[in-house]
C-alpha cells in the first residue's frame, strides 16, 4: 500500500487498484476509483486552493483536511472522521454480476439506525428520513403514484444528506446513468448505492453544519438563478382553462373578489392539435391581445410545451428540425413514439444546435403571443408506449450518446434550451420543469408533478418540498389541492393553509375533475382562501430576501425543522412542520376534521402571528385550529419586512415598505432590485438595514446603486402603526415618542 501526491490529487495504491482524492477545497471532495464523464452537466469543480496533510503507515493512510480526517485502509475502504470522532466506514464493493450479467458497482457506508438519519434525493413522496426505504433515480412520469413504495419520479437527484450523530456531511453522485439507493432498507446498518455503467465516485461535501454542506453542495451543482419577484406570486391553472372566455372568467372572478393573482397558466389545450409553439385559433382568436389585456391589469399569461413534437410534415418546426437531423434517432431513422400529439419525434436538445435552433423559435412564438413564461412537461421524456429503448441515440458533433445515458438529462438539456429565451431582452426567465438533476435548478425551478386529492398527498407535499429544498431545488412547489382526483371543501383549505410559503404557489386540477378555484365551492371558502392569499402577499419581501439568499449562497428558502436547529433531537423527527428562513415557523393541520393539532416550538419567543400571542418555546404546545386558521409563528425579537394591499406584484408600483416588528429588538437586512431584469449582475440593488433596541430604530443603507420607487416606511410595533417619509440617500433614527 502506498500513495502519491500531484497538486490536489492523492492516489493511494493497493496491489489491485487505486483510490483517488480529488481536492476541490476545505468543504469537497472528489473520491473515485475511475472518474465518471461529466461533460453533460455543468459542475464548479475546478480545484481552488486548501490544505492538506496525508501521512503514511504500514497499516493505512491518513489523510487531512480541516477538521477531517479519512483512515484509508488496504482494501482501499475509509473511515471518516470529524475532530477525532469517527463518523461512518465508506467500503467499494468490487463490481458484481447482475442477472442480465452485467457489471454494477455499489459504495456501501455504514450509519446507525437508532441515531443516525438520511436525507435528501429531491422528490421522492416519502418522509424526510429516507432510512428503510429502496429508491431509484430514473426519471419517471407516473400518474399512479401514491407513497413511498414508487422508487422513481420525475427527478433524479444523486445527493443523500447525512446526519451521523448530529455530524452532516453530503454525497453527491455525478452521473446521469440510474442509481439504487437502499437506504438500510436490507441491512438497517447500511446504505447502499448501486449503478450500471458508471464508477465508484462521488463528490464528499463537508461542513461544519447543515448550512455549510447545504451551501457547498449548492456551489458544486450551481445556486439556484434569480427568479422574478412577480414569481412568488400566485397562479392559477387547470388542465385546461382551453378557450379565450375561460381565461377571461378566471381573470374576471379574481378580479370581482379581490384574490390576489399574478400568472394564469395555460395547459395543452390552448396548442393547435398538441403542436409545440402553436395557438388554437378556434379557441384563442387572438392570444396576444388577450395576454396585453391581462398585462394591463398586472397578471401574465404561461403556457405549457412538452417535449416531444408532432409528426406533421405541414408543421414547420418538425420540418425544421427533421431537415436538419436533429430529432433523436434509432437505426439511423428519427424516433418516433406516441405522446399528446399522436405520433411524435423528439428533438435531440442534448445537441446546442438543436438548442439554438428551437431558442430562436420559441423566442418568436412568446414575442408574437405576449407569453410571459414556459412551462416545460413531459420531459423525463414521457410516451405513451413506455420508456424510450436505451439505444435510441442523442449523439452530437462528435460525442456518441444514447438514451441510457441522456434520460435523466433530457429534462435538463430541454430547459437550458429556453434561458436565452428571456435573458436576451434582459429579463430573468421564467421556465419550470417537470423532470431534472441537481444541477437543473440554474436554468429552471421545479413543481414536483401529478400529484392527487388525497390527504396523504397533501401531508407528504411538505416533505416532498423540504427534501427537493435542500436537494438544491430550493424554489419549488407543488399543485395546490392535488392535481388528480376531486377535492373538497376542507381539503383545500388545508392546502392553501399548509402550501402558502412553498416558494412556487400555484393552484392546479385535471381534466374532468371538479373545479377547485378559489371561488368553487362556497362563500366561507372563498373568504378563508383569500384570507391567507392576503396574508401570502404581505411576506413578498421577507420571501424575496430569502431568494436573494438562494441565488447569492445557495441556501434553502424552505426548510427542515432540523436546519435551523440542528441541536435539537426533536427537530429531527419533524415531517408536519418547516421553516421559512429563520423566523417563520410553519405548522398546519393535515389530516380530515382535525381542528387541534401539536406544534413543536424550538427554544427562544415565539409569536403566533394571528393572535399575537408570545409563547416561550423549547416545548411541544396544542394548537386550536379551527378551518380559517393555521398555525404560523414568527420568532420573536425579529423584523419582517412586509408590504400592504397587494393584489399583484408589480415592483415598480409598490410605493410602501413595511417593517413589523416582533418583540423589543431586532435586525434585519432588505434585498430591493427591478424585481424582473438581469441588471442585479450589474449590481443594479439597494440592500438596506434595519435595527431595532431600546424603542430606537435606525434604519441605512448598506449598498445603494438602483433608483427605488418606495414613497413611505411604515413601522409596526405594539399593534401600532407609524408612517415616515421614505427618502433614497438619507437614514433614519427613530426614538422614544415616535414609537
Amino acid at each position: 500500500m502506498e500513495y502519491k501526491a500531484k497538486k490536489n490529487l492523492i492516489e493511494v495504491k493497493n496491489e489491485n487498484s487505486s483510490l483517488f482524492i480529488e481536492v476541490i477545497n476545505k468543504g469537497l471532495l472528489r473520491i473515485y476509483k475511475k472518474k465518471n464523464n461529466t461533460d453533460l452537466i455543468e459542475l464548479n469543480d475546478s480545484p481552488r486552493r486548501a490544505l492538506f496533510k496525508v501521512e503514511e503507515t504500514n497499516d493505512f493512510i491518513e489523510f487531512n483536511i480541516g477538521d477531517y480526517k479519512l483512515i484509508i485502509d488496504k482494501e482501499l475502504n475509509f473511515k471518516l472522521f470529524k475532530k477525532e470522532k469517527y463518523l461512518t466506514t465508506f467500503n467499494f464493493n468490487h463490481p458484481f454480476d447482475d442477472v442480465e450479467k452485467r457489471l454494477y458497482y455499489q459504495v456501501n457506508i455504514k450509519i446507525d439506525d437508532k441515531k443516525d438519519y438520511v436525507f435528501g434525493l429531491g422528490d421522492k413522496m416519502s418522509y424526510l428520513d429516507k432510512k428503510g426505504y429502496f429508491f431509484a433515480s430514473y426519471n419517471t412520469d407516473d400518474p399512479s403514484h401514491q407513497d413511498e413504495l414508487f422508487p422513481s419520479l420525475y427527478k433524479s437527484i444523486n445527493y443523500l444528506l447525512f446526519s451521523i450523530d448530529k455530524s452532516f456531511f453530503g454525497l453527491y453522485f455525478p452521473s446521469t446513468y440510474r442509481y439504487t439507493y437502499d437506504i438500510a432498507k436490507t441491512n438497517l446498518d447500511t446504505v447502499k448505492v448501486n449503478n450500471f455503467n458508471a464508477q465508484q465516485d462521488f463528490f464528499l461535501i463537508l461542513g461544519k453544519d447543515v448550512k455549510e454542506v447545504t451551501q457547498n453542495y449548492s456551489d458544486l451543482v450551481g445556486h439556484p438563478y434569480m427568479v422574478r419577484m412577480k414569481m412568488l406570486g400566485y397562479s392559477q391553472c387547470r388542465w385546461s382553462y382551453e378557450n379565450e372566455e375561460m381565461v377571461k372568467d378566471v381573470f374576471n372572478k379574481f378580479k370581482e373578489y379581490k384574490l390576489p393573482l399574478d400568472y394564469i397558466h395555460l395547459d395543452i389545450h390552448y396548442m393547435d392539435g398538441y403542436r409545440d409553439f402553436t395557438i388554437d385559433k378556434t379557441r384563442f382568436k387572438d392570444m396576444k391581445k388577450l395576454t396585453d389585456t391581462l398585462k394591463k391589469e398586472d397578471v401574465e399569461v404561461i403556457a405549457i410545451n412538452d417535449a416531444a413534437i408532432k409528426l406533421d410534415t405541414n408543421f414547420d418546426l418538425y420540418n425544421m428540425l427533421e431537415k436538419n437531423g436533429l430529432f433523436s434517432k434509432l437505426n439511423d431513422k428519427t424516433y418516433i413514439n406516441t405522446v399528446w400529439p399522436g405520433e411524435s419525434a423528439f428533438p435531440n436538445y442534448a445537441d446546442p444546435k438543436c438548442q439554438k435552433l428551437i431558442s430562436e423559435y420559441a423566442y418568436k412564438f412568446i414575442k408574437e403571443n405576449g407569453i410571459s413564461g414556459l412551462w416545460c412537461d413531459m420531459n423525463e421524456p414521457a410516451s405513451f408506449n413506455g420508456p424510450l429503448p436505451k439505444d435510441v441515440d442523442h449523439s452530437f458533433n462528435s460525442r456518441k450518446l444514447d438514451h441510457e445515458e441522456e434520460h435523466n438529462v433530457y429534462g435538463e438539456h430541454m430547459v437550458k434550451s429556453f434561458v436565452s429565451v428571456f435573458t436576451k431582452d434582459n429579463i430573468r426567465p421564467y421556465i419550470f420543469t417537470r423532470a431534472g438533476l441537481s444541477t437543473t435548478p440554474k436554468y429552471a425551478f421545479a413543481w414536483n408533478g401529478d400529484n392527487f386529492s388525497l390527504w396523504h398527498h397533501l401531508r407528504y407535499s411538505l416533505t416532498q418540498n423540504l427534501s427537493q429544498s435542500i436537494s438544491n431545488f430550493m424554489f419549488n412547489g407543488v399543485d395546490i389541492g392535488g392535481f388528480g382526483g376531486d377535492t373538497t371543501k376542507e381539503l383545500l383549505i388545508r392546502w392553501i393553509e399548509a402550501n402558502l410559503f412553498m416558494p412556487f404557489i400555484r393552484n392546479h386540477s385535471s381534466l374532468n375533475t371538479k373545479n377547485q378555484e378559489p371561488y368553487a365551492f362556497d362563500e366561507e371558502a372563498l373568504n378563508i382562501y383569500k384570507k391567507f392569499l392576503d396574508v401570502r402577499y404581505k411576506f413578498i419581501p421577507y420571501l424575496y430576501n430569502l431568494v436573494y439568499e438562494m441565488n447569492k449562497k445557495g441556501s434553502p428558502i424552505i426548510r427542515p425543522m432540523f436546519y435551523n436547529y440542528e441541536d435539537d433531537d426533536i427537530a429531527y423527527t419533524i415531517n408536519d412542520q418547516y421553516m421559512v428562513g429563520i423566523d417563520l415557523l410553519i405548522a398546519p393541520i393535515l389530516n380530515k376534521d382535525e381542528r387541534f393539532r401539536q406544534v413543536y416550538l424550538p427554544k427562544g419567543e415565539w409569536v403566533n402571528y394571528f393572535t399575537n400571542e408570545k409563547i416561550k418555546g423549547g416545548k411541544f404546545v396544542v394548537l386550536h385550529e379551527n378551518l380559517a386558521e393555521s398555525g404560523y409563528f414568527i420568532r420573536n425579537n425579529t423584523i419582517i419586512p412586509m408590504f400592504e394591499n397587494l393584489l399583484h406584484i408589480e415592483k415598480e408600483k409598490i410605493d410602501t415598505l413595511v417593517l413589523h416588528i416582533y418583540g423589543k429588538k431586532g435586525k434585519v437586512k432588505i434585498y430591493e432590485d427591478d424585481g424582473k431584469s438581469m441588471d442585479y449582475l450589474k449590481d443594479i440593488y439597494n440592500i438596506y438595514e434595519a435595527k431595532f433596541d431600546n424603542e430606537v430604530l435606525n434604519f441605512k443603507f448598506i449598498y445603494q446603486n438602483y433608483h427605488s420607487p418606495f414613497k413611505t416606511l411604515k413601522v409596526i410595533y405594539e399593534n401600532k402603526t407609524y408612517t415616515f417619509e421614505f427618502k433614497e440617500y438619507t437614514n433614519l433614527s427613530i426614538k422614544g415618542d415616535n414609537l
